[in-house]
């Protein structure tokens, strides 16, 4: 065909008005379109600039404090008779947290994507804590250091704000009571 195309000139020349009406078909100006960003933002509300300086401030220090507890189960594989090989994965989910929580700390808007993580490692161990102090396989003091994963999860959720739309909140963050509609 290529040959044909080569030493046919009117071949050639349709070949060139299908090509250039193909163009004109498939390709248009772009129609106006709205710009919707300050409502698309309005309904995601990321965290204010300068909201919560104490609240950051608190997730530094819970991160880094689980980071200096997660330390000796990561580096040395030593938490509390659990094998080498449990401790140093505990000690990599503690980690692995407080880097989370440092990062939320320095990037606010974050936080929200954070939350799902934050509360089912806190639920996971308040629960397992729970039922190991009652079974008598931990003391009470011993899983005090749980409460970090918790005051980190609270953390978040102060400083992403609440996840409901804003018709439910009145557009402040503050929680209205739902109605049955």
């Amino acid at each position: 065909m290529a040959d044909h195309l080569a030493g046919c000139l009117p071949c050639r020349s349709y070949e060139g008005a299908l090509a250039d009406l193909h163009r004109l078909v498939r390709l248009r100006p772009a129609e106006a379109v709205p710009d919707l960003s300050d409502a698309i933002l309005a309904r995601a509300h990321p965290p204010r600039a300068g909201r919560g300086q104490w609240i950051r401030l608190a997730l530094v220090a819970v991160g880094l404090t689980q980071l200096v507890l997660a330390l000796p189960a990561l580096v040395l594989g030593d938490d509390a008779g659990a094998t080498v090989h449990i401790a140093r994965h505990v000690g990599s989910l503690t980690v692995a947290l407080a880097i989370g929580l440092i990062y939320a700390a320095w990037r606010p808007a974050w936080a929200f994507g954070l939350i799902p993580i934050a509360a089912a490692l806190a639920g996971c161990m308040v629960v397992t804590a729970l039922l190991d102090v009652a079974q008598g396989h931990a003391q009470t003091l011993g899983e005090a250091h749980h409460l970090l994963d918790v005051s980190g999860l609270v953390l978040l959720w102060l400083l992403a704000g609440s996840p409901l739309p804003r018709r439910w909140t009145g557009g402040s963050g503050a929680r209205l009571p739902l109605r049955a509609v």
